[in-house]
């Protein structure tokens, strides 16, 4: 008798684990990102808003970024942020910015907003030439954007910093992520915080979660072992979540 209850032991407790797992993360209930676009003599207008959804005022910070992506995956990216305080109910214009529409590279707007403890409560993209690019590419392996729960992107890492070591730091993680072919299914943030004094401290974030976070220093071999350090926790974090979702599936 004793192998059949840890048979329904085991079941018990897959019965409360599986809920976890596939319990889905909602973004825009309390606060919505908005993208607006308008096309005017192959000018592309860029206008993002956000929608406080809440009774209360609510304090954010935000982050427009446009990336492009050509057929041999080269990415570039421009950014703009900044923070907003919005009353109960309110709308409110956050930032602009405009492209060429006559370009055929895939652009991906995105924008998130978050509330002061730095957790997303918004997102909202838009995809242009998706169709185009994927054409080009018919005989190489496609790294494309592709959605998830409709908002989540593949291979992309952010940039949040504010000095030099850390830009440089961006610089290398982003380099080895795209060598390593990563290609997570989750947005991979590089960000840089004021700490005590002069000093600032870099945060490798997979979506919300916290991966690795140290203090910068501008000493090249320090950066490459901590780029080292980084590279493995994110691939080793993107498999964990690979096998929790083969888990799911088997059961």
């Amino acid at each position: 008798m004793l192998p059949f209850f840890n048979v329904k032991k085991t079941l018990l407790l897959l019965l409360i684990l599986i809920p976890l797992l596939v319990f889905p993360q909602f973004y825009n209930t309390e606060i919505e990102a908005k993208i607006d676009l308008n096309e005017e003599n192959k000018i592309i207008e860029i206008s993002s808003a956000a929608i406080n959804k809440t009774e209360i005022n609510q304090s954010l910070r935000y982050v427009l970024s446009v990336i492009k992506s050509n057929a041999g995956n080269v990415l570039s990216r421009n950014k703009q942020e900044g923070r907003v305080v919005l009353k109960s109910g309110e709308k409110k214009f956050l930032s602009s910015t405009s492209i060429n529409s006559s370009r055929k590279d895939k652009i991906i707007i995105l924008l998130l907003i978050y509330n002061l403890n730095d957790v997303l409560k918004g997102k909202d993209r838009v995809v242009l030439n998706e169709q185009d690019l994927k054409e080009n590419k018919s005989n190489v392996q496609e790294k494309n954007v592709k959605k998830n729960d409709g908002i989540s992107l593949k291979g992309i890492v952010l940039e949040d910093t504010k000095t030099k070591p850390g830009r440089d730091f961006y610089k290398m993680f982003y380099s080895s992520y795209m060598r390593n072919n990563i290609n997570g299914n989750k947005i991979v943030s590089i960000k840089e915080t004021l700490t005590v004094g002069s000093n600032t401290m870099i945060k490798i974030m997979v979506g919300e979660k916290n991966i690795l976070e140290f203090y910068i220093r501008p000493q090249n071999e320090y950066l490459k072992a901590m780029n080292n350090e980084a590279i493995r926790r994110v691939y080793k974090y993107f498999q964990k979540l690979e096998q929790q979702k083969e888990t799911v599936k088997y059961y």
